[in-house]
């Protein structure tokens, strides 16, 4: 059985095969009128007739639709769904067959470093939240700061970065200083997923975090409400491996 909404979603739905929201009603109002006149498309549709005998005219340049003749009225017929995916389809052959020109246009597949400056709380807010989606069931590590300098807004917004962690099952092991602000996050830190080794504060006593994902390396300094995303599988790879190294050399241990 149809929702309320199925229409909206099919609408949605061709838009993403390259019809705009207009085109895409007047599709489909031609699918479920079969032959029709322009006035009984417009009404189907919710369009003004004026709007739908053009978007009409690029339906058939699409090769969507077709005029049917007749003697006194003009018809207007929908081509059937499975040409238009046939269609669809196509012209995804045609772009795959550019893809390589554009490469090289674009400098080969080489990666390229994309950096990107984030301040206020509003902007450490979006840092925290980069890629989450893609991060899902992922890991994440770095080397992560005490709180005892931070700004009540900022541990706040950290909390709440790790409930989003902990809802998107993203694992986290990290290495961070022993100090007494930490132990409001012991219990977060006997889960499972959260997996800390700790080093003395007169050793480790940075004021920013350093973390990373498969894809970019993020900086965030807790005092000033900065942050930087650098975009680069090179750069990540390589924080990566310098954690792994401090990682293997350190015991592990409790808060």
């Amino acid at each position: 059985m149809r929702t309320d909404d199925s229409p909206m979603q099919l609408v949605e739905s061709l838009q993403s095969l390259g019809l705009n929201e207009k085109q895409a009603r007047i599709y489909m109002a031609l699918l479920a009128l079969g032959r029709a006149s322009a006035y009984s498309v417009a009404a189907k549709s919710g369009l003004k007739k004026p709007t739908t005998y053009v978007v009409l005219g690029e339906l058939i340049e699409k090769g969507l639709a077709l005029k049917v003749p007749r003697m006194r009225k003009q018809l207007f017929a929908a081509q059937p769904p499975d040409q238009f995916f046939a269609l669809a389809e196509e012209r995804l052959r045609l772009a795959k067959q550019v893809l390589p020109e554009l490469l090289a246009l674009a400098g080969g597949e080489q990666p390229k470093v994309r950096t990107m400056f984030f301040e206020g709380i509003g902007g450490i807010r979006q840092a925290l939240w980069y890629r989450f989606k893609e991060l899902e069931g992922q890991e994440i590590v770095g080397f992560y700061a005490s709180s005892h300098d931070a700004p009540k807004e900022f541990i706040d917004l950290a909390f709440e970065w790790c409930d989003e962690v902990e809802k998107r099952r993203i694992r986290v092991r990290g290495i961070a200083p022993r100090h007494p602000s930490l132990e409001a996050w012991g219990d977060r830190y006997a889960k499972p997923m959260w997996n800390f080794k700790f080093v003395p504060f007169e050793t480790y006593s940075a004021t920013i975090s350093i973390d990373v994902g498969d894809t970019f390396a993020r900086i965030i300094g807790f005092r000033g409400l900065q942050a930087v995303i650098v975009e680069n599988t090179d750069v990540a790879r390589t924080v990566r491996q310098i954690f792994e190294m401090v990682w293997k050399s350190l015991p592990q241990n409790a808060l």
